[in-house]
């Protein structure tokens, strides 16, 4: 158990409270060592605690230099030289996190020494402020007092200062040292062979990168480490399309295909980015046939993908070079589905769902499946009837049949056909499973057929009634996984965001494979650019589940977003909880009313986790700039918690 004093410097440290850290350093009893989070992800990426000396601590910390001055004057200059796990003493420290002043109260208080002493790795203190991303003060400090040959000094694993400076630091930090020792130092190998030119294409931007070609040329950018890495692979990997649109400027793209270590090409190093950007752009550039470009292991940019990136990567992918995807296989017969780490379940949802067998739009005549020598009707809405039917791809399918005659409603009929043709227009491109997929539309004399996969399983309107009870928290996290990954998908497509409209349980299936699908894309509607949909005078879509500002649209427009199907998503995870949408005790007529007084929305029952309840107000907030979006959405602890 910590002690009362612990917890207070912890807190003090956490917080960078300078003056109650000095006040506490005056009382404590010793160099304490703590347990303290709080460190900047940049410098300690993997480390939610690190359990160091007090000293230590004040080293890396944002506080006043006097709070490690009282520590010294308190304890002695074993302070400084006081080693932490890894060998670092607080003047190694410093030096990375500090500026001079901090080099020169250790040249007072301990003398020279105590700025030569090697950490485990063989790195000095010259490598640590070589690694200082705030200022470049500490390194020139150290050369003017110990010379311009700590620069070039080798760890263990040969990495000089140089190198470091390459990738953590500016320009300004490059042409110092160039006038310091001049540019041969940039050509110097470290660890398995890699030059400052490796180094700084792991920077974020390319500065240093451009920097260096210019000094050196660009034949730098293809030295290839011990491995076969070059400086183009790791441009990749960890900088953006700005720096490999100047790559390309500067020598062309062959060499994105040049083979690194595993002899990966850039495509695998692009594949390993959090983001797929870079992975676009290269298929643009070079052609989508280098995504299946096996390495050593025979594992393609599709597998890494698979691992590292989120479910829209596999999307992308597809749409470039469709189902062979599924069937990619490295020497381990291991498949982009054995890969999956990152998203787990959104993605194995979406991999199982496009392996199978994809569905042939091509058909050219087809039939209704006969029962009881009636046509099999699975389904009915205000003006269409769904059936079964088998297609002359034997494929079995389901079609929605409008029939443009008989029903006495002509006009409100006519509406309907030109909303579900325009819903097919837009549903016809999009491919995602957790969208049930469109095929083709077909109109004659008698009717307008939009043919679409059969989903075999039930509304969950429809499971709610025949169970008489709400889904379970993990049924409702399982649903919005799925259905906020699909609508991520409409709302994020390249030529503008696309609105369902009409988001509710009775418009969403669960399959006998447990795959949430959103179907019934009659509503849905095209956002061209990045602006609002303003259309028409009359909201469209389900009232209890309408956003309130679709009721307050200005003079003779209603104002639709991605945040109106937000609303609606929101409203739907309150269904699944309660069997009923939000407020479903007032009258329909007069819901509208409801939402422009702005009365607080209905809470989720207790029972429901905090987290559930959190994520549907989110969806639900009045203001549309606050509400909550599908990015947002997904990264929400709710959706992260195990079910």
């Amino acid at each position: 158990m910590a002690t009362q004093m612990e917890r207070k410097l912890r807190a003090a440290l956490e917080a960078g409270d300078s003056e109650e850290l000095q006040r506490l350093c005056g009382e404590v009893g010793s160099n304490i060592e703590l347990e303290v989070g709080g460190f900047d992800k940049q410098d300690f990426p993997f480390e939610e605690l690190r359990k160091m000396p007090l000293a230590h601590h004040l080293a890396c910390k944002p506080v006043r230099l006097s709070c490690l001055e009282l520590l010294i004057d308190r304890f002695g200059t074993g302070c400084l030289t006081y080693r932490n796990g890894r060998g670092e003493t607080p003047v190694h420290l410093a030096a990375q996190h500090q500026d001079e002043s901090w080099m020169k109260l250790v040249k007072e208080k301990g003398g020279r020494g105590c700025m030569r002493i090697v950490n485990r790795k063989g790195e000095t203190v010259a490598h640590f402020a070589a690694m200082n991303r705030k200022s470049n003060s500490c390194l020139k400090w150290l050369v003017k007092e110990l010379g311009s040959d700590c620069l070039t000094v080798p760890d263990i694993y040969s990495d000089t200062a140089v190198h470091l400076v390459a990738q953590h630091q500016g320009i300004e930090s490059l042409e110092w040292i160039k006038r310091q020792i001049g540019t041969d130092c940039f050509r110097l190998k470290g660890e398995s062979d890699t030059t400052t030119f490796h180094f700084a294409a792991q920077k974020s931007d390319n500065s240093n990168l451009e920097w260096l070609v210019k000094e050196l040329g660009s034949d730098c950018l293809t030295v290839p480490d011990k491995d076969g890495d070059t400086a183009v692979h790791l441009a990749a990997l960890h900088q953006g399309i700005e720096s490999l649109e100047w790559i390309k400027r500067q020598i062309g793209t062959d060499c994105f295909r040049l083979k690194g270590g595993w002899k990966r090409i850039t495509f695998h190093f692009a594949a390993q980015k959090s983001d797929n950007s870079n992975l676009k752009w290269l298929v643009k550039e070079v052609g989508s046939d280098c995504l299946t470009v096996p390495d050593k292991d025979g594992d393609t940019a599709v597998h890494l993908a698979a691992q590292w990136q989120p479910v829209d990567s596999l999307q992308f992918i597809f749409d470039q070079i469709g189902a062979e995807m599924f069937r990619l296989k490295n020497r381990f017969s291991r498949t982009p589905a054995d890969w999956c780490r990152t998203d787990q379940s959104a993605k194995r949802v979406w991999i199982s769902a496009g392996a199978k067998k994809q569905l042939d739009p091509s058909f050219t005549d087809w039939d209704f499946i006969l029962h009881k020598n009636k046509k099999q009707l699975i389904g009915r809405g205000g003006f269409g009837k769904v059936y079964k039917v088998v297609t002359d791809r034997n494929q079995t399918v389901a079609v929605k049949v409008l029939p443009l005659s008989g029903t006495g409603q002509s006009g409100k009929l006519q509406k309907a056909v030109e909303m579900e043709k325009r819903g097919a227009e837009i549903h016809k491109r999009l491919s995602h499973p957790n969208i049930v997929q469109f095929l083709k539309c077909e109109q004659s004399w008698d009717g307008l057929y939009i043919f679409t996969e059969l989903v075999s399983g039930h509304s969950l309107f429809e499971l709610m009634q025949r169970q008489n009870k709400p889904f379970k928290e993990s049924g409702v996290r399982d649903f919005s996984r799925q259905i906020c990954s699909g609508l991520n998908f409409l709302h994020c497509q390249p030529q503008g965001a696309i609105l369902h409209r009409d988001i509710k349980s009775g418009n969403i299936m669960l399959t006998d494979e447990g795959v949430f699908k959103l179907i019934d894309f009659g509503l849905a509607k095209e956002i061209v650019g990045t602006s609002d949909l303003s259309t028409g005078i009359d909201p469209k879509g389900t009232l209890y589940f309408m956003a309130p500002e679709l009721f307050m649209g200005e003079g003779d427009s209603i104002p639709y977003s991605a945040k109106t199907d937000m609303w609606a998503f929101g409203c739907t995870v309150y269904e699944l909880t309660a069997m009923q949408p939000p407020d479903a005790n007032v009258q329909q007529f007069r819901i509208g009313v409801v939402r422009c007084a702005g009365r607080a929305m209905p809470r989720i029952a207790d029972g429901f986790s905090a987290g559930l309840k959190d994520f549907y107000l989110r969806c639900v907030d009045y203001d549309p700039r606050k509400r909550a979006d599908t990015a947002e959405l997904l990264g929400h602890s709710f959706l992260s918690a195990s079910s």
